[in-house]
């Protein structure tokens, strides 16, 4: 048993600042063992890097959320809780649709769904830069790509919300986030159905449509409950990380407003400084994985079947890979964080929320370069592995 305070990702009070606990764990215990919740925890960098890479002793396939870790997940539908040989068939149907080539060829379209979203805002002394720009810019992006009608986007993610949302002391879903989950599914179902009867030139489509080579060599279409499961995956998870991220930065540079003043000055350091917002608020904290064989690490032995949570966010606070780590730092060199993954689970719209990420940044500071945010204006959301807002008031007059 680990001695010393405990970590508790479902805790409100650890999600408000997790930073100190992560630093005594990375120091005190860097192999954590919770044995009220029984998992392991690895939060130093390097750590973390050999658990992404080494895939075959730190398996997906039982979930990637500590509060659905309770056993393999076969069926599941959802490429992040695959394991190879299912996993690499799947990420090779869709990775196609998100190269680098590709989501540039939409970065204006990206610009001016940011654009029109901001421009709104021009004139107004007080919003909510969250209800109002961030979780609307990659549900929209996200959307456009998967053919989901603009009507229905507000609903979408407001549904998307609700479905990761968790009470204090209860790890596991809400009925209102059940209930959001059974929406979500019937709503992307009814528009698959659409998609067959009136294919479209949109993503949706295209996997409504493919066919993959089984073992045997017949030819077959994906199963529709594997559809809709990368479908709900990214419509949900798709935009929380710049939803959240962007948020995050927002703050962020109004509390370092010499961060802010360089930006301002130098707009060409904005792509340096997403990655700095990526590794200082990493919106995605811990990744699960199961062990297949026993581990040993810093003279602590982890069981074969144990539960561990790959803490990136920890990761990417870890003075021994980066210097000053509690310090913001738009021009920092940064060669490597964790905070979009790493090996075989990395990310599959990394580049995308990159640029969704720098467009915001840019887009936002041409308008409002000494906005502030008030004491009161500050909601935090609360899930088991997404940290977050839910709510930033800016003022600007």
């Amino acid at each position: 048993m680990t001695t010393g305070r405990e970590y508790d990702p479902f805790s409100y009070e650890i999600d408000e600042d997790p930073y100190p606990t992560y630093r005594w764990m990375r120091d005190e215990a860097p192999v954590y063992y919770n044995e009220r919740l029984d998992f392991y925890a690895l939060t130093r960098f390097a750590d973390n890097l050999a658990a992404f890479i080494d895939a075959e002793t730190y398996s997906s396939f039982h979930s990637t959320s500590l509060e659905f870790m309770d056993g393999p997940k076969p069926d599941s539908g959802l490429m992040i809780w695959m394991d190879p040989p299912e996993h690499n068939r799947y990420r090779a149907l869709v990775s196609k649709a998100f190269t680098p080539r590709q989501i540039g060829k939409i970065e204006q379209s990206v610009r001016a769904v940011a654009v029109a979203h901001l421009d709104a805002l021009v004139g107004r002394e007080r919003f909510d830069i969250v209800r109002d720009f961030t979780a609307r810019l990659p549900m929209d992006v996200i959307s456009s790509l998967l053919g989901i009608p603009q009507s229905d986007r507000r609903w979408l993610q407001e549904r998307s919300n609700a479905m990761m949302h968790r009470e204090p002391g209860n790890p596991m879903p809400t009925r209102e986030a059940i209930d959001a989950q059974g929406e979500v599914h019937d709503f992307i179902h009814a528009q698959m159905n659409e998609r067959r009867s009136h294919p479209r030139d949109d993503l949706m489509t295209r996997l409504v449509e493919v066919e993959i080579t089984e073992d045997d060599g017949t030819r077959v279409n994906l199963r529709d409950h594997d559809v809709k499961m990368f479908i709900v995956l990214l419509a949900t998870a798709g935009n929380e990380t710049v939803t959240k991220l962007l948020a995050a930065m927002y703050l962020d540079l109004w509390r370092f407003p010499d961060e802010r003043v360089r930006l301002l000055a130098e707009p060409a350091l904005i792509a340096n400084a997403v990655e700095e917002g990526l590794r200082f608020e990493t919106p995605s904290q811990y990744q699960g994985r199961v062990t297949t064989r026993s581990v040993e690490l810093h003279g602590k032995a982890i069981p074969a079947g144990a539960r561990v949570l790959l803490i990136n966010a920890a990761a990417n606070r870890d003075e021994r890979k980066f210097p000053d780590p509690d310090r913001f730092d738009v021009g920092r060199e940064i060669d490597l964080h964790l905070a979009l993954g790493y090996g075989r689970h990395v990310c599959l719209g990394a580049y995308l929320a990159r640029m969704e990420s720098r467009i915001g940044i840019e887009e936002l500071l041409k308008r409002f370069p000494d906005y502030r945010i008030p004491d009161d204006g500050i909601e935090r959301m609360h899930s088991s592995n997404v940290r977050g807002l839910s709510g930033l008031v800016m003022e600007t007059g």
